[in-house]
């Protein structure tokens, strides 16, 4: 009657998507196949990365994270809950409520579209009257991530060697 509802904070998203000079299939195995060597790069807020089990990336595998963002330190915990191969890796949050989704999309033979969502699936109830400001800050945050996807992907000499090696 007054749009209370039942008093579940609607989620916070942001997302950014970039095309990368790179075949589907190297893109995809930089960004899945090679998640627990390379995600730090992307991330460079991730300063520990601990996968919870052998690897590599499949639904089910766990994994732990520390993140040293703006001088605020966290620790989560997440779950792969989709691998897609060439298309799509979900990760979901335990310890928080979040999801962050990679989408791979070919544009042409050498040309990948990647898209990067991050969304926050509930505020706690102190965090609610800034909603507008996190979902600022998680579409600079999918942005950034999406430009250090693409640096990565087409001028690092690690991703070219891979690339000439497959």
């Amino acid at each position: 009657m007054f749009g209370l509802g039942t008093g579940l904070a609607p989620s916070v998203k942001g997302s950014a998507s970039v095309a990368v000079s790179q075949t589907v299939d190297k893109v995809y195995a930089f960004v899945v196949s090679d998640f627990f060597s390379n995600y730090q790069k992307w991330a460079p807020q991730v300063v520990e990365l601990e996968p919870k089990g052998p690897t590599p990336v499949r639904p089910g595998i766990r994994a732990r994270q520390v993140t040293l963002d703006r001088g605020m330190r966290s620790e989560s915990t997440f779950e792969v809950s989709a691998v897609e191969p060439p298309k799509r890796l979900v990760i979901e949050g335990l310890s928080e409520s979040f999801r962050s989704t990679y989408h791979f999309e070919e544009v042409s033979a050498e040309e990948t579209e990647v898209t990067f969502e991050f969304e926050m699936r509930e505020l706690d109830l102190s965090m609610r009257p800034f909603a507008k400001l996190i979902g600022m800050a998680l579409q600079e945050g999918a942005e950034q991530t999406i430009e250090n996807l693409k640096t990565l992907l087409e001028k690092s000499p690690a991703c070219a060697r891979r690339a000439r090696a497959s």
